[in-house]
């Protein structure tokens, strides 16, 4: 099977996609179309870079479908205020309604985290979400019990045994993500992703925490993954808490001073 498929008529010989292709897999010389080197077909990573960046849609990848590549909008472009508003304006949640999110709106959120990076594009992070409340409480009583050993989560602890939920802060609902053990270290890849469905939840009105005492839990706590159900040869490598923030920020707080090293 060939690598990649050229219509002859849209074809302007540009070159682009041979530039965009991460591995160089792609020539193209004169008026000649571009064609994949003799190997081309077993390095591909599948990434999508020659089709996307193509301004003439002349170009398909012969193993990917031709349909669901959706257009750029301009329309849509986010101006450099309104980024810098939703990444300032992001805060970590700790105290939620009590109402839970529709499916619906957690669907939409995690959908967009399948455009998150990942290492030569495996795309391996999975999610888990404890959609039922009682679960996360459940969950949470087993994160005390690893946290139980070391000192210095003492105070959350005690805190838990009198009634006050520090570890997963009455949250409705909590995402995890996981990825297998093999090949690269899934952790970067995993991490990109919660921070793509960060963002994308604070775009939907919805607050966030990440839930890092539930990987400070899982040394002294092994059973947590079961109790997830986590298939075997799989890690969990972070989760979030997610549902509607019971108060609204009205300010962005001062943080330190940017640190830059020029060389």
């Amino acid at each position: 099977m060939a690598l990649i498929s050229v219509d002859k008529s849209l074809c302007m010989h540009c070159g682009v996609c041979a530039e965009e292709c991460p591995a160089m897999l792609l020539v193209q010389s004169g008026n000649e179309v571009p064609e994949a080197i003799p190997s081309g077909e077993k390095l591909c990573i599948r990434c999508g870079h020659c089709v996307a960046a193509c301004p003439h849609d002349a170009l398909r990848l012969d193993d990917l479908p031709a349909y669901g590549w959706a257009e750029v909008s301009p329309d849509l472009e986010v101006s450099p205020e309104a980024a810098v508003q939703l990444l300032r304006g992001r805060r970590s949640v700790r105290v939620y309604q009590k109402r839970p999110v529709p499916r619906e709106t957690l669907v939409q959120v995690l959908e967009v985290t399948r455009w998150a990076p990942t290492a030569t594009n495996r795309q391996t992070v999975k999610w888990l979400v404890l959609e039922d409340s009682e679960k996360v409480r459940a969950l949470a009583g087993k994160v005390v019990e690893g946290l139980r050993p070391n000192p210095y989560f003492a105070r959350m602890v005690a805190d838990w045994e009198a009634g006050c939920d520090r570890i997963f802060r009455g949250a409705p609902h909590l995402v995890v993500n996981y990825a297998p053990t093999q090949g690269f270290d899934p952790s970067a890849d995993c991490t990109i992703a919660l921070s793509y469905l960060d963002i994308a939840a604070h775009a939907h009105g919805l607050g966030t925490c990440w839930a890092g005492v539930l990987m400070a839990a899982i040394p002294t706590q092994p059973d947590i993954p079961a109790f997830l159900e986590i298939p075997e040869g799989h890690r969990i490598c972070g989760a979030m808490m997610i549902g509607f923030p019971k108060h609204r920020y009205k300010r962005i707080p001062v943080r330190n001073p940017l640190t830059i090293t020029w060389k």
